[in-house]
């Protein structure tokens, strides 16, 4: 599934280190935001006004005579202005739902192979810390210093010598995956618990872990939620004079936002890098649900 675009040479996977992971109720993780949507207290079917009065409400938060110069608030406006780029943005947010499975007409990444697998992803679950794709490849991978595992910081690097890293690496934790694949990769492991290399390999941790499984059940579930949310809503509709769906309201009519193929890729690649900064923000603590009560925090059932 996860083939190497840019040579004949077939990814390569083997088992997964034990990692501990987070558990449904751990203090740490309980209050994550799920998704951009929840970041500012909306249901994925929140329409542009709703959005734009959320986003309004969250960054009053960031007014210097409420946050001074918090740091914490500081990457959480940071991070807001991300968010509110991609759901303001028509295209955008459609690729964003598309994504992650809220378009009634989106494909699992992980079962689609029409989209070239050009982007690189190490599953730090079998990484090792060895530095040696580091070494051939230092222009793409990097080793963070507070867990000892290799991450790729880039996907602008040359991919011969990407293939080299995936090629010599010891353990396979090299992949290649497409810009969708990453997006969902990198989100699923802003969910995950992390322990140090060194603590990994002296047989600390509870379970193993296949992120690729996780991320691809994370969709199905997602996918399956939004199919049920659409059939009560056409029930709803059902003799109405309305005569298009409310998800293809949300983004506007398609042909006002005719792109080129080249185009898409481009805000696909976006979304995979937009993906990644997340789980840095994940890290400090910024993509919690809103602790304040949001005048559009509200199911858009009734309508």
């Amino acid at each position: 599934m996860f083939g190497v675009n840019w040579s004949s040479h077939g990814s390569r996977r083997k088992t997964f280190g034990r990692v501990r992971v987070a558990s449904q109720y751990s203090k740490s993780y309980e209050d994550i935001a799920d998704d951009y949507y929840s970041v500012l207290g909306l249901l994925s079917d929140a329409t542009p006004e709703q959005i734009k009065k959320a986003y309004y409400n969250c960054m009053k938060a960031c007014h210097p005579d409420l946050s001074g110069n918090d740091p914490e608030t500081t990457n959480f406006c940071m991070f807001i202005n991300e968010v509110y780029a991609v759901l303001s943005d028509p295209v955008q947010r459609m690729i964003y739902d598309e994504i992650h499975g809220y378009s009634l007409t989106a494909i699992n990444p992980f079962l689609d192979d029409s989209s070239p697998k050009d982007h690189v992803f190490v599953d730090e679950f079998s990484c090792i810390g060895c530095k040696n794709c580091k070494n051939v490849c230092p222009s793409v991978f990097t080793i963070e210093e507070d867990f000892g595992r290799a991450r790729a910081y880039s996907q602008s690097g040359n991919p011969e010598s990407v293939q080299d890293a995936v090629n010599s690496c010891p353990v396979d934790c090299i992949h290649w995956t497409s810009a969708a694949q990453l997006s969902l990769l990198e989100d699923e492991m802003r969910r995950v618990e992390r322990v140090n290399v060194a603590l990994m390999l002296s047989g600390m941790g509870s379970a193993s872990m296949d992120v690729f499984r996780l991320a691809s059940s994370r969709w199905e579930k997602t996918q399956i939620k939004v199919l049920g949310q659409a059939k009560v809503r056409m029930m709803k509709q059902k003799g109405s004079d309305k005569t298009q769906s409310y998800w293809s309201n949300l983004w506007g009519n398609p042909k006002d936002y005719e792109n080129t193929e080249e185009e898409m890729k481009e805000r696909a690649r976006r979304a995979a890098a937009a993906a990644r900064r997340w789980r840095e923000y994940s890290r400090r603590g910024a993509d919690k649900p809103p602790t304040f009560k949001l005048p559009e925090a509200v199911s858009n059932k009734e309508q």
